[in-house]
């Protein structure tokens, strides 16, 4: 079976595809089927383990009103090589533009924690990549949006079935790695 290549991500995508069938909401929590159990990358790791930067992509883009199916975002994703080291570690983080660059999708990157924070109230929604609590244990990409009473709300920053209110103090300067503001 080859996995690498067009031929290998044709393959997975009609798989995930036949895996979502008619899936159409928020990834609130990426360890939830039926999108934990989509294939992401060459080395065809479960989106449970490794697919957060797919799931904020997806989520964002349906956010912003231009909804896509949570396999074409994967398969898009592939196409652009956004799997680090064929998703064994997940999505490339510093390549999400790539993906928003090719749905002519306006966005901000932010690499400096202070602008970000500064910026973070004036976008719809923002996909933030920081590291676990312990490094060891990883990154993780998120969604956060600001509310009109000035809170946050998240997606997929605990893996549940809704979004959660978010305290912008868990955001700290030594974990954070990128942002991306919408």
């Amino acid at each position: 079976m080859k996995i690498f290549g067009k031929k290998g991500i044709e393959r997975r995508y009609q798989a995930n595809k036949s895996r979502l069938e008619d899936f159409n909401e928020y990834i609130y929590g990426q360890t939830k089927a039926p999108a934990s159990e989509v294939k992401y990358g060459s080395a065809g790791r479960n989106v449970s383990y490794v697919g957060c930067g797919v799931a904020a992509i997806y989520n964002v883009m349906r956010f912003i009103g231009k909804p896509q199916s949570f396999a074409d975002v994967v398969k898009d994703a592939e196409i652009l090589r956004l799997p680090f080291f064929g998703g064994r570690f997940g999505t490339k983080t510093k390549k999400l533009g790539r993906y928003f660059r090719l749905h002519n999708i306006d966005f901000t990157e932010y690499r400096n924690y202070d602008n970000f924070k500064k910026a973070l109230p004036s976008h719809k929604i923002c996909i933030i990549c920081s590291w676990n609590d312990k490094i060891t244990d990883g990154i993780h990409f998120y969604c956060v949006y600001p509310r009109e009473d000035g809170s946050f709300k998240s997606i997929n920053y605990y893996s549940s079935d809704r979004p959660f209110d978010f305290d912008l103090s868990t955001l700290r300067k030594d974990r954070f790695i990128i942002a991306y503001g919408f």
